[in-house]
């Protein structure tokens, strides 16, 4: 009877342990592993344009920075043009990564529930070398003119990036470490 005691907690701690993956999360409870963390107005079509988000996160994950408008016709139609915004992400005051977000690529776009998604950073969070008040700061270093005709609907927005079909992050190539 001891035996099937330490069996049963061993197989009810792995239950535990395997709901709260990355990977059953996104797969199984699909809505709320990918619910956006943020989703704030920011207007990347201004030079010098700033927003500063506290980066309050659910999940140990990769996640994606966006530029999300709500018209599905960006996604299919309208051509893409220069951008980059500046970030930063600070703890306890400290900066601890800066640079220039990936530009707006077409390759980069996303259409989800009638928005479009132009994805520029993949980061995880926790951020590595951070504490509890990470923030990420954001500047716009080159105006997003191609998105002048969506003034005042876009968007800045912060979902994760896994996918349980690779197990990881999709998007390797856009995504800093430090």
């Amino acid at each position: 009877m001891k035996n099937f005691k330490i069996i049963l907690i061993c197989i009810v701690l792995a239950g535990v342990y395997f709901y709260n993956t990355n990977w059953f999360q996104s797969f199984f409870l699909y809505e709320r592993f990918y619910e956006n963390i943020v989703d704030v107005p920011f207007d990347v079509t201004k030079k010098g344009e700033t927003l500063s988000i506290p980066l309050n996160h659910k999940f140990s994950t990769c996640y994606e920075l966006n530029v999300a408008v709500p018209e599905k016709n960006l996604y299919h139609n309208t051509p893409v043009g220069p951008g980059a915004l500046k970030y930063k992400f600070i703890s306890e005051g400290q900066v601890l990564a800066e640079g220039l977000t990936f530009p707006a690529e077409r390759k980069n776009f996303t259409l989800y529930r009638g928005v479009s998604l132009i994805t520029i950073l993949v980061f995880d969070l926790p951020f590595p070398g951070s504490e509890e008040d990470l923030s990420l700061e954001l500047t716009v270093d080159t105006p997003m003119t191609f998105l002048n005709e969506f003034q005042g609907k876009i968007r800045c927005s912060i979902r994760p990036n896994y996918s349980a079909d690779r197990g990881g992050c999709y998007e390797g190539k856009m995504r800093i470490t430090q």
